[in-house]
């Protein structure tokens, strides 16, 4: 016979673990009704609200110190000091895996930046474009993200998401240049939210 162990202490603990799975999976699954699916890509579009916020605040971290291109995935203190760069870097990472990677194409389909080609997580991302804010000239001192025309599909708890960008750089004299492009990010459910796993950035 199983003890009463067995049955005061394993059996409710398994059925709470059960509960909790099937209301994680139901808050994901897109399959479960148009609301469902309407809140989901609602929320993934959110995740582009994230990363335009984060890297516009990173852009005003005016007294970050150059980050260091062959250390990517090393956090400064210094730059932790920032409050910019500090609630930039804090704001990306809640909408972002730990092994999110970036990569990047010119129009042409030339290969700028691979996967591999730096350590995976948000902070190397976040220390490539402190660095080109920071060695500019003249220096970024802030910028703005634009994004518009999303085109998301939802599927459990994966997804993806298409997006337009304006960017516009500028400096301490209010001068700005920018460009656009196309940003596509695999997406997945994970902590009780959606987080981008992947982005591809071309160049437009």
């Amino acid at each position: 016979m199983r003890s009463k162990a067995y049955s005061t202490f394993f059996i409710p603990l398994f059925a709470t673990i059960c509960v909790i799975g099937v209301i994680d999976t139901a808050a994901a699954d897109d399959d479960r009704g148009n609301n469902g699916r309407s809140t989901a890509k609602a929320e993934i579009e959110e995740l582009m609200s994230c990363y335009a916020y984060s890297f516009d605040t990173i852009a005003r971290a005016v007294t970050a110190t150059y980050s260091d291109p062959d250390n990517l995935d090393y956090l400064d203190p210094m730059n932790m000091n920032d409050p910019n760069f500090a609630e930039g870097y804090e704001r990306f990472r809640s909408c972002t895996t730990e092994d999110f990677v970036i990569e990047i194409y010119e129009l042409d389909g030339t290969p700028v930046l691979l996967e591999g080609w730096i350590p995976a997580g948000p902070l190397p991302w976040v220390n490539i474009v402190n660095f080109f804010n920071r060695i500019a000239e003249p220096p970024v001192t802030n910028s703005q993200h634009l994004f518009g025309s999303f085109s998301t599909t939802v599927k459990g708890r994966k997804g993806t998401l298409k997006a337009y960008a304006a960017i516009t750089g500028y400096s301490a004299a209010g001068k700005g240049e920018g460009g656009t492009s196309t940003y596509t990010s695999d997406v997945v459910y994970k902590r009780g939210k959606w987080l981008l796993k992947k982005t591809t950035l071309v160049e437009n």
